[in-house]
């Protein structure tokens, strides 16, 4: 499928999905848009096509409202964070590869978990005391997801293969975590964020292979 294909489609399942009656009478008009756009900027993404990053910035700033009102602050200041980088992961995508071309799929080195780990744990710890004295539901997990997101987001934005796997961990625990805070639309949409992300990992490590063969 070509990349306007895909654009098409998206923006096709897009205006069904904001259609149902599900997502605009049962459930906050306002996490169906923030579900749709997120939906769509993943699939692209997992194909990896760059207008999957320009659609999430849609999705990221109605979910800052959403994630407000649950009192998920970490997820709050997750999505201000998103929106700043996601302007960036553009141009790393576009012009982040030698001179100034297209930035080819990657892999990390397998010494580089190591320290993500560690900083990882670090950081999770930090914020879960931050979100203590704030008050917010369920600190732990609401820290340790918001980390694991940040990473997975800045290896997605060098167009690193890792990316995927971190989604796929990080998804798993979304599922329960939002259905725990009413928010059921985004539980389910994070039970299809874990196939795109799976689907995103097989399509990175196929441009991988197929770039060292060439």
């Amino acid at each position: 499928m070509t990349p306007r294909a895909q654009a098409a489609l998206g923006a096709a399942l897009s205006v069904v999905l904001l259609a149902l009656p599900l997502a605009t009478t049962l459930l906050a008009p306002l996490e169906a848009v923030a579900s749709v756009a997120y939906a769509w900027s993943v699939w692209l993404l997992a194909r990896n096509h760059p207008l999957g990053w320009w659609v999430g910035l849609v999705g990221v700033s109605a979910y800052a409202v959403v994630f407000f009102e649950a009192r998920l602050f970490a997820e709050v200041g997750l999505q201000a964070v998103y929106f700043v980088t996601s302007l960036q992961a553009i141009w790393l995508w576009l012009k982040g590869g030698p001179a100034r071309t297209e930035r080819p799929v990657s892999s990390l080195p397998a010494w580089w978990w190591a320290p993500t780990l560690l900083v990882v744990a670090a950081t999770t710890w930090g914020l879960y005391e931050v979100l203590v004295h704030l008050r917010g539901e369920v600190p732990f997990w609401d820290a340790l997801t918001t980390v694991l997101s940040l990473v997975a987001h800045v290896y997605l934005m060098g167009r690193f293969v890792q990316s995927w796997y971190v989604w796929i961990v990080v998804d798993t625990i979304y599922v329960p975590l939002y259905a725990s805070r009413g928010l059921y639309l985004t539980s389910a949409l994070y039970v299809g964020f874990w196939v795109l992300a799976l689907g995103g990992l097989l399509t990175f490590r196929r441009l991988l292979a197929e770039r060292a063969q060439a």
